[in-house]
């Protein structure tokens, strides 16, 4: 047996504060009796089964949940229940302040879990995200009273107080995320067919539609990723349905280094695919690792190490050459270069999490390795091309670069002002279209009192011409109004924050403990590098202290032998 329940959750604001971002959130309630809960959440309302499907309804369900509900009347945020302080009574002369003018419908998603209400009735949760926009909203924190439905007397008791605060979206999001837990983790094996993981992407809101275009990969490919253990797909969740889909991958990136070449370490610039496109990369060589044999220790990282070495670098060729789609190579074509990795020591852990930029609307939590690789055999010039035959998909041509650290620094800042340029460039465009958008609205409304006056006039040719224009008019210059509106969110954005910055530490933690090493390996990695690092800088002080001796000596014997013998080529002047 299966309950369904469908379910709103209102992001209620004000216009300015939608236009800003900036929504009500319900902190805590209280129950008639004075008990006091923690609630955390966006308003929410059950919908009957007579208000489905939702985007018929959308005025009237959002009006009742607003109106009639969980807002119906507004108090002070000091209006709360205690020793000294009862329970606010009915007044059946109040009338609600707020008034839903617009709603934008969000996103659509279905959870399936046990319910809290029913213990051991498995559940499937629609949930639907709406903006509500309203009028008569507080500019404040403030409180509101909900009542039960009437009693056979006609008497209605109060049933909570809520809380709402005025909070930026990124603020409200880690809320809603806090005290998440891992719901369900999909691996090999957990789908039978291509057709099977879109269905569940799309019940949880993920856009795949959008998917194969614009160089984005598809469905199949994350089909592919899953099956062969290079990414699995959790789902993180709250009782209260807020989720969230997390794609996981297991990234070992090598710092490839060569003892001809001290300071420098091996920059990957771009990568090509065999189609012909290009892209900018400006990272360290990277591959994504199968989890078929966890756990990981350092002679199986290093194992993987060499064998990402070998088949991405190792067919060399010159620095302009780029894949020609009607012409591809072969492994025949470009010979295979011997290349020694040397030495393999892992450096360390991190984990980042970002949208896929490969999966159009999934954010990834990547947990990354590095390696430590000393190579022999590598090109020496400061720039090369390579082949990889071993990808599937492929050939894929890859550019490498020989950088120190500074450089590889210039290179991000620089792509950073680069798309910092492109960003006023865009705001600027956006400006402009703004305030054409408000002329062109302008001479709207103009038209629009000109088509009121000849509707209102005596003739009666002047009458049917200006009958239905003035609303036509003015839904037009509405329109455009928006879009100017639209625009001028755009144009004062601010940067997007990452999605780690809008998840709870707690959640971060949890997700950024689940490597493929047990930890010791990485603590064992850190000491050893600490106790190099001790080593080395106890030699440059050795090194140091004989250089200081050095120097002492030499001017002793420079000042002995300035009084006896006058020195050569101005040694003395130099040295004072």
């Amino acid at each position: 047996m299966l309950r369904s329940t469908h379910v709103l959750r209102g992001k209620v604001c004000s216009q300015k504060s939608y236009e800003r971002g900036v929504f009500l959130f319900n902190t805590w309630q209280q129950f008639a009796d004075g008990r006091k809960r923690t609630r955390n959440g966006l308003l929410s309302e059950k919908l009957s089964t007579a208000e489905t499907p939702l985007q018929d309804h959308l005025h009237e369900v959002c009006k009742r949940a607003v109106e009639e509900e969980e807002m119906q009347r507004v108090v002070e945020a000091s209006v709360v229940i205690g020793p000294h302080c009862s329970a606010p009574g009915f007044d059946p002369e109040y009338r609600c302040p707020l008034t839903v003018v617009d709603q934008h419908f969000v996103d659509y998603t279905i959870e399936v879990g046990e319910s809290k209400s029913f213990p051991g009735l498995l559940t499937a949760y629609h949930l639907y995200t709406v903006d509500i926009i309203c009028n008569g909203l507080p500019g404040i924190d403030f409180n509101t009273l909900e009542y039960e439905d009437p009693d056979p007397q006609g008497q209605r008791k109060l049933k909570y107080i809520h809380a709402w605060n005025w909070l930026d979206w990124s603020m409200i999001r880690r809320y809603l995320f806090e005290g998440s837990t891992l719901k369900e983790t999909r691996r090999k094996g957990s789908f039978t067919s291509e057709a099977e993981l879109e269905t569940w992407l799309q019940q949880l809101g993920v856009d795949t539609e959008q998917w194969c275009k614009d160089g984005f990969k598809s469905v199949r490919d994350l089909l592919r990723e899953v099956e062969h253990e290079e990414a699995q797909l959790e789902l993180w969740g709250r009782h209260d349905g807020v989720s969230l889909l997390m794609r996981v991958v297991h990234v070992l990136q090598l710092k490839v280094v060569d003892p001809s070449k001290p300071n420098k370490i091996l920059f990957q610039t771009w990568h090509q695919t065999k189609d012909g496109r290009a892209r900018s990369i400006n990272r360290l060589i990277a591959k994504k690792l199968s989890c078929s044999q966890v756990p990981f220790d350092e002679d199986r990282f290093a194992k993987a190490a060499k064998t990402v070495i070998q088949n991405q670098l190792s067919h060399i060729t010159d620095v302009h050459f780029h894949l020609t789609p009607a012409n591809l190579p072969t492994r025949k074509d470009v010979p295979e270069s011997e290349i020694w990795v040397t030495a393999a020591s892992l450096g360390g852990m991190h984990y980042d999490i970002q949208e896929s930029p490969t999966f159009k609307g999934m954010q990834t939590m990547y947990h990354m390795y590095t390696m430590d690789i000393e190579c022999e055999g590598l090109p020496t010039g400061d720039n090369f091309t390579s082949l990889d035959f071993d990808r599937p998909g492929g050939p894929f041509a890859y550019g490498w670069r020989w950088m120190s650290l500074p450089q590889t620094l210039d290179v991000l800042h620089a792509r950073a002002q680069a798309f910092e340029r492109q960003d006023s460039q865009r705001r600027r465009a956006l400006a402009t279209q703004r305030q054409k958008l408000e002329q062109t609205a302008g001479g709207l409304d103009r038209l629009v009192e000109l088509a009121q006056r000849l509707a209102q006039s005596s003739d009666p040719s002047s009458q049917d011409a200006g009958g239905s224009l003035p609303s036509l008019l003015a839904e037009a210059a509405a329109s455009l109004r928006e879009l100017g509106s639209a625009s001028r969110s755009e144009e004062t954005a601010t940067v997007a924050e990452t999605a780690a910055e809008s998840l709870p530490p707690a959640m971060l933690s949890k997700m950024a403990s689940d490597t493929v090493a047990p930890e010791s390996v990485f603590e064992e990695a850190m000491a050893r590098q600490s106790s190099m690092f001790s080593a080395r800088s106890m030699r440059a002080v050795s090194s140091y202290q004989s250089v200081d001796t050095s120097i002492s000596e030499g001017r002793s014997s420079l000042v002995s032998g300035s009084n006896s013998a006058p020195m050569e080529g101005g040694v003395v002047s130099d040295a004072n």
